[in-house]
Formats: structure tokens, sequence, C-alpha cells
């Protein structure tokens, strides 16, 4: 795709964003699903498998998949013939070596850790890559105002996919999660980047620091994490932008910002199907997807495992796209109480959150693990001189409050100073954690 073609989609994207109307989309989802999944049951041997000699069935009725299902099944559901040890190997003997190759020089592969350990693999070729830098370009959500756009990105590991994007003329400086703050910050300095890209958790520790950045950081891109309203409204305080958030994994570019900050599904793209939690407080939805463009690795309802609001309010910017409301965070992080008139009854990561970051100005920091359904550790980390006991009594109506909403009963709940901790395999900082 020469750059011309490129200018034409992005200008199409934005195009589907902004302009098009709920059924305008609701034709275009039903036709792109019929193509994509007759696409899979002719090219990919698991498809065809599924539902051979059988008339292909209706979308809502083809089986749902995982990650666990995905990678078992890997080397017969992609459509290329590719084999799963070997993208495994070429992706960490890259990783190993600082490179940033293509596998059989066409396919990016991206491997996963995933915040419970299990890889996930990414596949892209080179029409893939080229569609994802086009809507990567047209909904970055950074102003339109900032010209000469030089971005520090961060990440775990680099994608060739990623960096597709350079092709419009944006300049990017990778940088894994293995340097201090110090580092960064350095990094800004010398390169003149004006815009950070990267999870809360260390957009947070730059912001923290940002008197020592010599020049404006005009644009802050968040992603990988829940982000917080508390880190939110505090990274944006010291950097005097708004933050723009991005909402993808290895299934897709799910949601994105819009002129307005709004987190908005890329419905053009992703076809985003909502199931109940038994969320007796709110409107959290379980997330199954289907990726409406992808062929080497079918993304066909995939369940991702995540929690998500949706509003039912129109957005001003104009766009039918539904917007996100909230993410609450891994469905695995739920947590699970004894109920008063049921066995069980489910209090989501948001309520647990607003639990501890009202309770006191003085929490600096915090992170709440449900060890069993009767056992809750709260970390607190808070001001120096501050009255703790007065804290974590205020902590703990605010959990029992919230709780009783729920329908269930308090369990025991143990406070200490230990600092929360970051996910040891996907280096993920995250709040709220269940652990059984």
């Amino acid at each position: 795709m020469n750059i011309l073609s490129k200018l034409w989609t992005v200008y199409r994207l934005n195009q589907h964003f902004y302009s098009w109307s709920a059924e305008t989309l609701r034709r275009h989802q039903e036709k792109r699903a019929a193509v994509i999944l007759n696409t899979a049951v002719k090219n990919s041997p698991y498809y065809n498998r599924l539902f051979s000699g059988q008339p292909i069935p209706a979308f809502a009725t083809v089986p749902k998949l995982d990650k666990a299902e995905m990678m078992t099944h890997f080397d017969e559901i992609n459509t290329a013939g590719l084999k799963k040890a070997e993208l495994i190997d070429f992706q960490l003997k890259q990783e190993k070596e600082g490179a940033l190759g293509l596998y059989q020089g066409e396919f990016s592969v991206g491997v996963s850790s995933g915040t419970s350990g299990n890889k996930g693999l990414t596949v892209l070729s080179e029409g893939e890559r080229e569609l994802y830098s086009c809507l990567l370009w047209a909904r970055n959500g950074i102003p339109k105002s900032i010209k000469n756009r030089r971005v520090l990105f961060t990440l775990r590991t680099n994608n060739p996919a990623f960096m597709e994007v350079q092709s419009f003329g944006l300049k990017i400086v990778y940088m894994d999660y293995t340097h201090p703050v110090e580092e960064y910050i350095q990094t800004i300095n010398d390169k003149a980047l004006n815009i950070i890209a990267g999870p809360p958790s260390l957009l947070v520790m730059i912001a923290r620091q940002h008197q020592e950045i010599k020049h404006a950081v005009e644009a802050v891109i968040s992603y990988a994490e829940v982000l917080t309203d508390e880190i939110k409204t505090e990274i944006e305080t010291a950097f005097g932008t708004r933050i723009i958030q991005i909402y993808q994994g290895s299934e897709g570019f799910i949601a994105s910002t819009c002129r307005m900050g709004k987190l908005h599904l890329n419905e053009d793209i992703m076809l985003v199907e909502l199931e109940d939690t038994g969320d007796t407080l709110g409107q959290a939805k379980n997330v199954v997807v289907t990726d409406l463009y992808r062929t080497t690795q079918p993304i066909i309802r995939y369940s991702l495992n995540d929690v998500l609001e949706i509003s039912d309010k129109p957005c001003a910017c104009g766009s039918c796209f539904r917007v996100v409301e909230r993410i609450h965070g891994r469905a695995n992080d739920v947590f699970q109480l004894k109920g008063v008139n049921t066995e069980i009854c489910y209090l989501f990561p948001d309520y647990v959150q607003k639990a501890v970051i009202h309770a006191s100005d003085a929490i600096i920091d915090y992170q709440v693990i449900q060890h069993a359904v009767d056992a809750i550790e709260v970390r607190l980390i808070i001001k120096e001189n501050a009255n703790r006991a007065e804290i974590e009594k205020a902590v703990t109506e605010n959990l029992a409050r919230w709780i009783k909403k729920a329908g269930g009963v308090l369990c025991s709940v143990v406070f200490t100073n230990k600092p929360p901790e970051i996910n040891p395999v996907s280096k993920k900082y995250i709040r709220v954690i269940r652990k059984f």
C-alpha cells in the first residue's frame, strides 16, 4: 500500500467514525461478519472441520473461543499454515537479540504473556499491518494541532506492526518497561519527545517527576492497564493535557478516543458482543469480539475475559460508535463473596477501587487482593503522619457498604503496608486482584 492509498484509507476510517449512521454500521457489520466467517471456513482447517459438510450457521451461533482454545488449536485456526511452536521460538529469539524482524519475511509476530502467564500469539500479514497502521494513525486521539509528533512508545516487547505507523512521518522511540524513571525522562529530553505513550503505572511515575522534563509534553496516551480516575486526574494535572486512551490487545484495536475525549468502540473494525456478568450494581458486561478484517489468524467470537460498561448515551462528537464508560479489568478479578440470599455475590473492581480512594486523600498507593471467599488483603501506602487507623476504618466501612449493596456479607479484611505488586509475568500493575 503506497502513501496515497494509506491516506485514502485513513480518510475513510475517519468518515466511518464520525459520519456513519447506526443503520449503515449495522449493515457493514453483517456483511463483514459473513465475509470473515466464510473466509475462515474456506481457508482455516479448524473452521473447515467445524462446519464440514454443513451450511454455515447464523453468526451468533458460531462457537466462541477463548485464549486457551485459540492457543491449543492455533496451528489449525490460522490460514497460512503457521506453527505455534515455531512462531513463539522466533519471537523469543527476536526479543532476546533485541531484533525486530518478520517471520519468513512476511508475518509480524507478537507473543503476549497475559496476567495469568498463559502465552497469547498475534500474527499479522503485510496487508493487515498496513490496515492497522492506518487505523492507529486515524484514531490515535492525538490533537491535529500537534504537527511534529515525536513519541516515547513504551511496551513490554516491540512488534513490527506498531512501527508501521512511522510511514506517516511519525517519529517513535521505543523503550521497554525495565528502565528506571530517570532514563525515560532523559530520553524525552535528549530526543525532544512531545508525546508520551505507555501504561498508567509508568505514566504516573513520569508525571510525578514532570518538572525535570525541559519542554512541553503535548499529549499523553494510556494503554495496557486499566486507567483509574485518580491516576487519570494526576497525570492530566501534571502535564496540563487531556489523557488519550487506547484499548487494544492481541485480539485487535478495540476502542479509541474521539475528539471529545470519549473512548469509543471501533465498531467498523471490531464486532463487539456484550454478555451478562451478574452485576447487580451497574451494567458491567463480559466482552466477545470479532475482528472484521483479519484473516491470517481469524478472531471470531473471541471471549476477551475483560469486563466493560457501555454508555447508553450518544457522544457529543457525533459518532454512532458506542462509548466505553468504564473498563473494569479482567473478569478473573471480579470479587466472589458470600451472599445474603445466594451462595455467591459479585463485586466488580471499580467498586473496590472506589471503596479505597474515597476513604482518604492521604492514600498514596494501594492494591486490594482477594485471597479466598472470606479473605481480603488491602495494601495501603499512605502519607507520613496520616492516621492509619482512621483510614483503615474508612476503607472497611466503604467495602462493607458496597458489598452489602451487591447483596453480600463483609468478610475478613486485613491491612498491610506492603507495596503493590507488579504482575511478574505481564509486568502490568493491577489494583484489584482475585487469586483463586
